[in-house]
Formats: structure tokens, C-alpha cells, sequence
């Protein structure tokens, strides 16, 4: 009777026991809930868990990267000039090439009808003669006091004018053959066998393709970073799987107030003319070691158009407005404004807290009440 006395008062003071236990731990639970949850937190007046990381600042040897297309390194417009005589249209004889097609310079691209043109050089050659014997007729008569001085210098203006026709009929002339002034590829003809041509007309465009140029739009905040011939690297759409090496060769002289952005001309090697102008695509460009403030990527938060970041300036929570640019190494973000080097930024944590929130940044202590 004892012993059964004895095992049941045992067997209360043990679940007494476990009762104090397993309460004192919902209690403590229910205080580690409270310590985390930010809305009980904030109502008690009572530090909201984060956790932090300094701002840092680091030599980044950067890839500055932005889109791009390409452009011809050169274009000729090939014209038809106004004739020197009554002549008004010329008769094409021949086309050459077409659109798309390779030429070299000096390779003829047109012929026009010339037998009206080698009529006007005979005329002029004959006017020119005539001219001659006219002025050598005035200065011998000069010469015997039967012509004035005027008469002369009025024969030799006529020779000069007679000449100078000539010189204009040649001309004329040898327009009847037109040749590509540079190597490229032909964009557009605008002319057909047997179609009259007047003075003034455009009857093709030639585009030079190698070295090919790349346009690329660089952001603004990074022109302290860009130099000439700086080495690039061009992923094109029309060419996903490659990637071609470029050089920057020029730097224009106005930013675009809209985009933000500085044109940045660069030179791509282009053998037999496999890239084409007008193709969109992407441009990196390998930028020097340069001083810069970075903080961890989850630091930030987007909302529309800005990012911002949580600070913590006397344990108190305060979100900044930041500029961002190039994602650095190791999951970083450069930081163009909005912070300094040393700096607490919250990285765990930010998206429940709010403006001046009490928060408590020794995350070792917190993590080890949870």
C-alpha cells in the first residue's frame, strides 16, 4: 500500500514536472514570436530583428554593358550632276550591279548613251580653236596698231570661256560612266536599262561594311570610366551564339538629356561583309579599375522607377533613395548615390520594417533566441 502510495505520488511530481516545463517553453516561444513579429514588436515599443552589413568600397574593374547597333563605316551617295549644256537627261545604257552585291572601288556601276556628249566635246574642241585663231588674229593686228588693247583682252577672255567649256564638255563625258568611289556593298539602284536620268538625280547608294561600325548607347554615369580604344565585346541579334571583339574609336560630344545616354562609336573587324548594318544588339565594355560603393543586391528594394534601401542610423530604420548601376561581383550592386562607404544597410528583414522602426541589428543574439 505504501509502495503504490509512493509510485503515484512519484508519478505526479514527474508530470508536475513536465507541465512546468513544457510551459515555460510555450512561454518562451510565445516571447521569441513576439520579439519577431514586427507588428507586436513595434506596438511594444521593442527592437525589430535585422540584420546588416556595411557599406563597402572596392576597386571594381567593371563590364560596362549597353545596347547597340551597327552602322556602315561609310556611305556614297552617287549623283547624277547637272549637265554644262542644253543636254537634260541622259540615256543608261547599262547597269552593273544590283542591290546586295560586293563591289570594289572603281568597278563601274552604270553606263550612259555618251554620242551626245562626244558631239558636244567635238563642238567645244572646234569653239576653242576657233578662239585661238581669233586671239592670235587680235594680236598681230595689235602688234600693227589695227586693233586696241580691248579687242585683245576681249579674245583672250573667249579662249579662256572656250576652254574652260571643254574642260566641262570632258567632264560631262566621262560621267557616262559612273564607278563606286569606295569598297562595300550596294544598298539601293534606283535606275534600269533605257531610263532617261535627269541632272541632279541619286541613282545608288554604296555602303562600306569592313570594319563596321557599332553604335552603342553608354550610360551617362559611367563616362569618367570610358576611354578610346578600350576593348568591347559585341553580341549581335543576328548572331546569338558569337561574339565579336571591338574597340571604341570615338566618343561623341553630346548626351541625350531623354535616354541618358552618350553614343559611343566602336570599330568591329568584318570580312567579306558577313555583318550588315542596321542589326541590333549588345555591347560590354571592359572599363579600368576604378574606386566603388557596392552593397549586396538583396539590399535593395524596387518600387517603379526607384530603388531604395533601409539604413540603420542609431538603431533606428531609415530608407534612403539610391542610384544603381553595373551589378558588380559576388551578388553586389554599385551604388552611384544615395550612400557612403561605411554606411549600415539592412539586408535581412527590410521588407517588414518601416521608417524610423526600432530595430535590433546583433542578429547573433536574435538567431540564437529563435
Amino acid at each position: 500500500m505504501k509502495s503504490n502510495l509512493l509510485r503515484w505520488f512519484c508519478g505526479c511530481l514527474l508530470l508536475g514536472g513536465v507541465v512546468v516545463i513544457v510551459g515555460a517553453w510555450q512561454w518562451q516561444a510565445r516571447e521569441a514570436m513576439r520579439a519577431w513579429d514586427p507588428d507586436r514588436a513595434r506596438v511594444a515599443n521593442k527592437p525589430i530583428p535585422v540584420r546588416t552589413v556595411k557599406v563597402d568600397e572596392q576597386e571594381m574593374q567593371g563590364t560596362i554593358g549597353g545596347t547597340a547597333v551597327t552602322l556602315p563605316v561609310q556611305s556614297a551617295i552617287i549623283t547624277i550632276p547637272l549637265n554644262s549644256s542644253t543636254i537634260a537627261d541622259r540615256s543608261v545604257t547599262q547597269v552593273a550591279f544590283q542591290p546586295g552585291a560586293a563591289v570594289k572601288r572603281g568597278e563601274v556601276l552604270f553606263e550612259f548613251e555618251p554620242s551626245l556628249f562626244q558631239q558636244l566635246l567635238k563642238q567645244r574642241e572646234a569653239v576653242l580653236a576657233k578662239s585661238r585663231l581669233e586671239f592670235d588674229t587680235m594680236v598681230n593686228l595689235h602688234a600693227r596698231k589695227a586693233a586696241s588693247g580691248l579687242q585683245v583682252k576681249e579674245a583672250e577672255v573667249a579662249v579662256e570661256t572656250a576652254q574652260l567649256e571643254l574642260d566641262l564638255a570632258k567632264a560631262d563625258l566621262d560621267l557616262c560612266v559612273v564607278r563606286t568611289p569606295i569598297d562595300g556593298v550596294v544598298d539601293s539602284v534606283s535606275v534600269v536599262p533605257q531610263m532617261r536620268v535627269a541632272g541632279g538625280a541619286e541613282v545608288a547608294v554604296v555602303h562600306q561594311l569592313d570594319p563596321i561600325l557599332v553604335q552603342m548607347d553608354f550610360p551617362m554615369e559611367r563616362m569618367d570610366s570610358l576611354r578610346i580604344g578600350q576593348s568591347a565585346e559585341v553580341v549581335l541579334d543576328a548572331f546569338a551564339q558569337e561574339t565579336f571583339a571591338g574597340k571604341v574609336t570615338r566618343i561623341l560630344p553630346v548626351v541625350s538629356t531623354k535616354t541618358r545616354v552618350l553614343p559611343v562609336i566602336l570599330e568591329v573587324a568584318n570580312p567579306k561583309n558577313r555583318i550588315r548594318a542596321g542589326i541590333s544588339g549588345f555591347v560590354r565594355v571592359q572599363s579600368g579599375a576604378s574606386p566603388t560603393t557596392t552593397v549586396p543586391t538583396v539590399a535593395i528594394m524596387r518600387k517603379q522607377t526607384k530603388a531604395m534601401v533601409f539604413c540603420v542610423e542609431d538603431s533606428r530604420a531609415r530608407i534612403r533613395e539610391v542610384r544603381t548601376g553595373a551589378v558588380a561581383d559576388e551578388g553586389k550592386i554599385e551604388i552611384l548615390s544615395g550612400l557612403n562607404a561605411g554606411d549600415e544597410v539592412i539586408i535581412y528583414g527590410q521588407d517588414e520594417v518601416q521608417e524610423n522602426d526600432l530595430v535590433n541589428v546583433d542578429w547573433q543574439q536574435w538567431a540564437r533566441r529563435e
